[in-house]
């Protein structure tokens, strides 16, 4: 289900660093809950003068993307690998993560951020037992039913090192060209349709939406959460249906390049990785902050018929030279700040349609 209008609230940030300029913006769109989330650290580590970056974009409930968000970052400053082997910390920690998850003492957190039934349940059977303390405790399986994916980016000395897990993507400009520093892992890869057949499971087509899914329900092969398709006790976590192991790649950074886009396949599905670096140069070219231009995106995007899902998009600027020197004609006038109010009003109304909309499905039964 969706909303009958879109929620356009976008909650927005910036900041800098003296090497890096960011903005992040998220909105809710047309779905009904918000399950994106993201994490900024410029500063996770003075030794190293490493920046942290990171898109988490849920599916299920918002409960593993919040945990991932704040965790994950955390997790992997205290890895042993961290300040002589990103790579290797990255691997390991993105696998921490659903190690965590399995652990009953994540479960008050993961239930707290709530989402689904099932996270309601037990933290039902949660607040329960404080009142009957000789009662067993509940049963406790983790995030079975829902996950997120996660590309996580970190800027050190002169390189760019990115993780990721599932569809979200990191692009590099470099003189105006996009390069795409991830893949999306879908479940129609040929790598990917192997492991997840080796695994038991198959790769079936939904013509709604012409996507690839999982025995026809997810359609990301790599995800953090998402236990019921790593229940295969044969198999290690690498080789499981869906797996949280992400492709590593790092990449120089030069004095071509201009700026770095982290977000979610709700860009995505509305523009190529060219198209969203041609959008952001052209509104560079104004004279437009970053958190601006980050709002316009998120604004174009939801204009698409395309753009029905969450929506949350990171943009790194390079303070070095070599930005865009050829300036374009007929920029675009930046966005308006949306009031929050008129936003909430909003909400209110697309949340009002829907539950019209779901009384009168229900008396057409």
């Amino acid at each position: 289900m969706s909303l009958a209008v879109p929620v356009t609230l976008k909650t927005t940030q910036s900041g800098e660093n003296e090497r890096l300029e960011y903005a992040v913006s998220a909105m809710q769109g047309y779905r009904l809950n918000m399950e994106d989330a993201h994490a900024i650290v410029l500063n996770l580590d003075a030794a190293t003068g490493t920046s942290f970056f990171g898109v988490y974009d849920g599916h299920g409930g918002p409960a593993v993307s919040k945990y991932c968000a704040r965790h994950l970052h955390a997790e992997l400053r205290r890895h042993e690998s961290f300040r002589d082997n990103l790579q290797t910390a990255i691997e390991r920690t993105f696998l921490r993560m659903d190690e965590m998850m399995r652990d009953r003492r994540a479960g008050r957190e993961l239930s707290g951020y709530g989402g689904n039934d099932n996270w309601k349940a037990y933290r039902k059977a949660i607040n329960m037992s404080l009142f009957l303390p000789f009662c067993q405790k509940p049963a406790y399986q983790g995030p079975v039913m829902d996950g997120c994916t996660a590309c996580v980016v970190l800027i050190r000395d002169n390189r760019i090192i990115v993780g990721n897990a599932g569809d979200s993507r990191c692009v590099l400009s470099r003189n105006n060209q996009a390069i795409d520093l991830s893949t999306d892992f879908k479940p129609n890869l040929p790598d990917e349709r192997q492991r997840i057949e080796a695994a038991g499971h198959v790769v079936t087509f939904s013509e709604r939406g012409n996507v690839h899914r999982i025995d026809d329900g997810i359609a990301v092969s790599r995800s953090l959460g998402d236990l019921m398709y790593k229940d295969n006790n044969d198999l290690g976590p690498v080789q499981q249906a869906i797996t949280a192991f992400p492709e590593v790649r790092t990449e120089e950074i030069t004095q071509d390049d201009q700026f770095l886009i982290i977000a979610c396949d709700g860009i995505w599905d509305c523009l190529t990785s060219q198209q969203a670096v041609d959008f952001i140069r052209i509104y560079s070219f104004a004279d437009v902050g970053l958190a601006s231009i980050c709002e316009a995106l998120l604004a174009h995007c939801v204009a698409q018929p395309r753009g029905r899902d969450n929506m949350t998009v990171i943009l790194v600027r390079f303070k070095t030279p070599g930005a865009c020197q050829v300036r374009a004609s007929n920029v675009p006038p930046p966005p308006i700040r949306q009031d929050a109010a008129a936003s909430q009003a909003a909400g209110s109304q697309a949340a009002a349609a829907s539950q019209a909309a779901g009384s009168q499905a229900a008396a057409g039964h």
